[in-house]
């Protein structure tokens, strides 16, 4: 059976043009698709508010994506994507796509029906610490988003599929979508009191999106189907397996670290669950905006002649961001989850867990940043096994101190706060471990400590703001000044001649325009 279309036309431009293209297209997706996860937690934090509801639904997305860590993890993409990539040279890339969905798909089966047969004993696991009620409702949640498992994982391979392609079409929807239909699915839950159909927003979203991406590589020629004949599905998966297998404990440790959070906060106090992710919806920008399309776009390109020189030209401007800005939410973690979500169902209870917990993060929301592009720059030469060594350690880091610090998450006020800072740990164990497996690991130190001379001047700034300006809006238009004015002077300081290189341009163009009046 052939495609209806077959898409022959050679990529336009060269490779490094292509690629800008690719990672350009994937910041525009994750803005977009940012801003509509933005709009899903201002609308859950408005409906559900830091509620047992809330602590469900997210307690349900726990149960149901641990058992799938393995599948759509970081290590997947870093597998498929240079792998797909060869496939393209030797011509079968379509066939080989077709091959390994059908072959990871099959396994998300088998993974959903085991969710589904041990139901609650899982979610008492992952979530024990909820009340009697809470387990109940977070079990109904599972019953059905559980059915949407198969499709994700399918979802997963066709997106790093498109990726070794030069295209970012289902990693940009596949957020978007989701977010629109998560909306909905609130809206729906205000109008009707049904929480089942929040479930049910989640399910649809991710089997009509997976549909749609068979559908549509398939009549653009880049899906196979004589891919899934059996033989090739076995041996597309052993193959999998075989690669994945340096990177084993990786989803492990992963889910491990995720279990283990999510227990502790369950047994925090209600609303802590859903205050963490309130939380992440602030911090992960960072990821999804700078570290993930940066990231995709090193692995989907051929490691460069001088290594050093593109880690260098890389790290300077992210530090100069990212400091600064991790400085700028540690001071005023309170008053942007106040601006941000204290409305509607979003109580004081829920603006002190989720600024304890955004406070903690930001500590080292700036190692993760820059951690998540360099170890991408060891999986796109190659080193996996280090890579995968380096992120098990982080995991490990933040799953010792969420253990150590316990029995003060349960006994103090400070249990969000701890897990946050939990996560810092890890953030700043990653960053360290990505250095010291690559070969510029002093410069990158050396750019480390520069950048946190205007981080420091951040935070001084920061903290005579909140003791100056009394008012909600104007302190927090103070301290972005302020945040804007540091990271000017960070790129000045880490990017001297690209500083003087833009300056220069900004005053030719003045200059000629001065002159053609």
């Amino acid at each position: 059976m052939t495609p209806a279309v077959v898409d022959d036309d050679p990529p336009s431009g060269s490779p490094a043009r292509s690629r800008r293209r690719m990672v350009a297209g994937l910041m525009g997706g994750a803005l977009v698709g940012k801003l509509l996860g933005f709009a899903r937690e201002l609308t859950m934090a408005q409906v559900l508010g830091a509620s047992l509801v809330a602590d469900g639904f997210r307690g349900a997305l726990t149960a149901i994506l641990l058992p799938l860590a393995f599948l759509q993890n970081e290590s997947v993409p870093a597998i498929m994507i240079p792998g797909q990539r060869d496939a393209q040279l030797r011509g079968d890339a379509p066939e080989r796509l077709a091959a390994l969905t059908v072959a990871l798909t099959l396994l998300a089966v088998v993974l959903m029906l085991a969710v589904q047969a041990a139901g609650a004993w899982w979610v008492d696991a992952v979530v024990g610490g909820f009340v009697a009620e809470g387990r109940a409702m977070t079990l109904d949640f599972v019953r059905i988003m559980a059915l949407g498992m198969p499709a994700s994982v399918a979802l997963n391979c066709l997106a790093a599929g498109e990726i070794a392609l030069g295209r970012a079409r289902l990693t940009n929807l596949r957020a978007g979508l989701l977010n629109v239909c998560i909306m909905i699915g609130l809206v729906l839950l205000a109008l009707t009191g049904r929480i089942d159909l929040l479930a049910w927003a989640f399910t649809i979203a991710f089997n009509s999106l997976a549909a749609w991406g068979v559908w549509a590589l398939w009549r653009e020629g880049h899906l196979s189907l004589a891919g899934a004949r059996p033989a090739l599905v076995m041996e597309a998966g052993l193959d999998f397996l075989g690669r994945l297998r340096p990177l084993l404990a990786l989803p492990f440790a992963e889910q491990i670290n995720i279990w283990v959070e999510r227990l502790m906060a369950s047994r925090i106090g209600t609303g802590t669950v859903a205050s963490m992710d309130y939380a992440r919806t602030l911090t992960d920008s960072a990821l999804l905006l700078v570290s993930q399309p940066v990231g995709l776009g090193v692995l989907s390109s051929r490691p460069p002649a001088d290594q050093r020189a593109r880690i260098e030209a890389l790290a300077a401007p992210v530090l100069a961001l990212a400091l600064p800005a991790s400085a700028f939410l540690v001071v005023f973690a309170p008053d942007v989850v106040r601006l941000v979500f204290f409305r509607g169902a979003f109580t004081e209870q829920g603006v002190v867990l989720t600024s304890q917990t955004l406070r903690g993060i930001a500590v080292g929301l700036w190692a993760s940043t820059l951690g998540w592009i360099l170890l991408r720059t060891l999986n796109s030469t190659g080193r996996n096994a280090r890579a995968a060594f380096v992120l098990v350690t982080a995991y490990a880091a933040n799953v010792a101190v969420n253990l150590a610090t316990s029995g003060l998450q349960q006994s103090t006020d400070a249990g969000p706060l701890l897990l946050g800072l939990g996560e810092a740990v890890r953030s700043l164990v990653l960053l360290g471990g990505a250095v010291l497996a690559l070969e510029c690991r002093g410069r990158i130190a050396v750019l480390v400590l520069i950048g946190c001379g205007p981080a420091a001047v951040m935070l001084g700034a920061g903290w005579l703001i909140q003791d100056e300006i009394a008012g909600l809006v104007p302190r927090l238009a103070a301290g972005a000044a302020a945040c804007l004015a540091t990271i000017a002077l960070a790129a000045a300081v880490l990017m001297p001649a690209t500083c003087r290189a833009v300056l220069a341009h900004i005053r030719d163009t003045a200059v000629n325009r001065w002159r053609r009046r």
